[in-house]
């Protein structure tokens, strides 16, 4: 995503964070894109882990299938 406004990321926004100055919106929108990218690196992480329940000579066709 390269336009990070909280805008762009969320839509339209409800009056009360629309009236917030636009350096706490950005504040907002940083915060926001950084709990994003956590949680897909915590989604990554747990799909890598699931894996190792896989016997090894599936584990290519299955990270294929499921897009990892």
């Amino acid at each position: 995503m390269n336009d990070r406004s909280l805008t762009a990321q969320l839509g339209n926004l409800p009056e009360s964070v629309a009236a917030l100055p636009d350096s706490d919106q950005q504040d907002l929108a940083d915060a926001l894109h950084a709990a994003r990218r956590r949680q897909a690196r915590a989604l990554s992480k747990a799909g890598n882990e699931a894996l190792r329940f896989i016997p090894a000579l599936l584990r290519p066709a299955v990270r294929r299938a499921v897009g990892l």
